[in-house]
């Protein structure tokens, strides 16, 4: 069996999905893209575009543009709470925020808009990592990183589609960004 037909078959038992992600303004995002690269670098983990997941949703017959296109909001400001880490691969390493009612807003507004009752945020977080590491290395980082700020601005929403569960790198790399709005400031 050669990779493409391997590629096809382990695709074809995964969930395709939308998932709405929220985007890093500049320069905090760049902060954030180097402390991935460097992460990714040192653990021989997947690179990724820093994002806080806003909701998953079952690919719809609306295209993804018209339904960003439909979503009047202005860029989000977000508290940060923590640097944190567990046992789920796409949470191994997060910085944590502190929800507010324009994210909560910016959620419900989306869910309508997909005529969705898909998986919403709960913890709205950033990874900076997705590897399966010890939990003792994963609390060393999460007390070791230093953010030099306590806001972030968010000033885009990307739609990205992508295969559930998410596992591994391949899954990762997967991802194709299908749509982008950018959130008036």
């Amino acid at each position: 069996m050669n990779n493409a037909t391997l590629t096809e078959r382990r695709y074809s038992m995964k969930k395709s999905v939308l998932v709405y992600w929220l985007i890093l303004a500049e320069p905090k995002r760049e902060l954030f893209c180097e402390l991935i690269r460097i992460l990714a670098k040192r653990f021989d983990a997947p690179r990724f575009e820093p994002h806080l997941t806003l909701l998953v949703t079952a690919e719809d017959r609306q295209a993804p543009k018209q339904i960003l296109e439909q979503i009047d909001a202005s860029s989000i400001q977000l508290r940060l709470r923590e640097i944190s880490f567990s046992s789920k691969f796409t949470k191994t390493l997060f910085v944590r925020f502190k929800s507010n009612n324009t994210l909560e807003k910016l959620i419900v507004d989306l869910r309508r808009a997909t005529k969705s009752r898909g998986k919403f945020v709960r913890d709205p977080h950033v990874s900076l990592l997705y590897k399966k590491i010890p939990a003792a290395v994963e609390k060393e980082l999460a007390s070791t990183i230093r953010l030099p700020f306590n806001e972030v601005l968010f000033d885009s929403i990307k739609a990205v589609r992508c295969h559930l569960p998410v596992h591994d790198r391949a899954d990762v790399e997967a991802w194709r960004i299908i749509a982008t709005k950018s959130l008036e400031r």
